[in-house]
């Protein structure tokens, strides 16, 4: 099954707003319409009339946070791409406070690794939410792989600029950063190398 993982926006709805993507590297995942999440760029080029979708939403709860509003938008967008293709779409989310505490990290990994299914094909997009939360995301997208038999298909990462503060901005790009959880899993794996054996798989590894 095709699942989504989506840390949504704290900021105002009205700072949300939609952008047409060019693509860094990977044109494969470039989408030619605007749009507020950048992941939905990928749904709508993979997505099949009546294939499954979960999509799982990572909120940020707390007195400022706007994220009621965006998730509501982020799903009316999803459903309006949707309208043209026919997939069969369901929703979780997973509440977390805006504290990088033990406890928030465990909720973040416990909760999403056991909201992932079995086999499922991940679509990942940390454009938003707040940095440590990152780590903990990486981590259960790790025990889903292997644990759950999963496939990490991609993960994104939409840039925007602003240039000045009128809030111009410079061209919105979007990046597929699955070689960064690739990169995770390779630091995991030099325990045994000797210094020069783990600085040429780094070598290796980037020369790919």
């Amino acid at each position: 099954m095709k699942t989504a993982i989506i840390s949504v926006p704290m900021m105002k709805p009205e700072k949300v707003k939609r952008f047409n993507y060019s693509a860094d590297g990977n044109k494969e995942i470039e989408y030619d319409k605007e749009i507020m999440c950048p992941v939905h760029a990928v749904l709508a080029k993979t997505l099949k009339k009546n294939e499954e979708l979960k999509v799982i939403y990572i909120l940020t709860t707390g007195r400022n946070s706007s994220f009621k509003e965006n998730v509501t938008n982020f799903k009316a967008e999803l459903e309006e791409i949707n309208s043209d293709i026919g997939a069969d779409i369901h929703y979780e989310t997973i509440e977390i406070e805006f504290k990088p505490t033990k406890a928030t990290l465990q909720k973040i990994l416990t909760e999403l690794a056991a909201k992932i299914p079995n086999n499922a094909e991940i679509y990942a997009d940390i454009t938003f939410g707040y940095k440590p939360a990152i780590i903990s995301l990486f981590c259960a997208i790790k025990f889903a792989e292997e644990f759950r038999e999963a496939l990490i298909q991609y993960i994104v990462y939409g840039k925007v600029e602003f240039l000045d503060e009128k809030d111009n901005k410079g061209e919105p790009v979007l990046f597929d950063i699955s070689s960064l959880y690739y990169l995770f899993n390779l630091m995991g794996s030099m325990r045994t190398a000797d210094a020069d054996a783990a600085t040429k798989m780094l070598e290796d590894f980037f020369s790919i």
